[in-house]
């Protein structure tokens, strides 16, 4: 009887095994297929593919398509202005080596005026003459303006500061003559520098500090750069 009931339990054991294996055989094989069905093995060489399968495994994906260059427009810049000629022509060999066209122009700024002190002018040159002989012989230190604004006029002194010309101005304030300071203006030069060609803002600017010149360059009028 025992041999009997070890021999079912066995013969289950079997069957219960079998159906657990029909159970899992339809998944492994539906992951081991083709879309349309056919059977691959699960590891396999690519040559032993067939030639689609191969070369969608092989094929190399496309380069994304490049934007083409942007080109840059010629355009005219103001460089810089500069106060001292060596900084100038440094700004111009700095523009050259940029392949661009480069140009310097010179022009004249107001400057700090002088300061001229001075009787008169009066309605002739005779009487110029005549008041400076009265000056001279009261040891005032003066002469004759022969031409200018102050034609006809006597100079008692000339000042690059307006303070010294008002001092001297008060001094002579006995004078029977009215004693007067006259600004005479003062230019200076200065250099300013363009650049004409395909070139932006930023590059020239870095090219310009890299030569120990800090300035900004500002687009201008293409006529400039003529």
């Amino acid at each position: 009887m025992i041999r009997w009931c070890f021999a079912l339990l066995l013969l289950a054991n079997g069957f219960y095994a079998l159906w657990i294996w029909q159970q899992g055989a339809p998944a492994q094989a539906a992951h081991n297929t083709h879309s349309d069905g056919r059977a691959v093995p699960t590891l396999v060489m690519i040559d032993e593919l067939e030639r689609p399968e191969r070369l969608a495994l092989t094929a190399k994906p496309l380069p994304e398509e490049q934007s083409a260059p942007q080109v840059i427009p010629e355009s005219c810049w103001l460089v810089g202005e500069f106060d001292q000629k060596s900084q100038a022509d440094l700004a111009v060999v700095t523009v050259q080596s940029q392949q661009l066209v480069a140009g310097l122009e010179t022009v004249k700024v107001p400057d700090e005026p002088d300061y001229w002190v001075h009787v008169g002018p009066f309605s002739s040159r005779d009487k110029a003459l005549g008041v400076l002989q009265k000056l001279r012989a009261r040891k005032v230190d003066s002469f004759l303006i022969d031409d200018g604004e102050l034609k006809n006029a006597i100079s008692l002194g000339f000042f690059s500061q307006k303070l010294s010309a008002e001092r001297l101005r008060d001094k002579y304030r006995e004078l029977e003559y009215r004693v007067g300071i006259h600004e005479v203006a003062r230019f200076r030069p200065r250099y300013e520098v363009y650049a004409n060609g395909r070139v932006t803002s930023d590059d020239l600017r870095a090219a310009l500090a890299a030569a120990g010149l800090q300035v900004t360059p500002a687009k201008t009028t293409k006529k400039t750069c003529i």
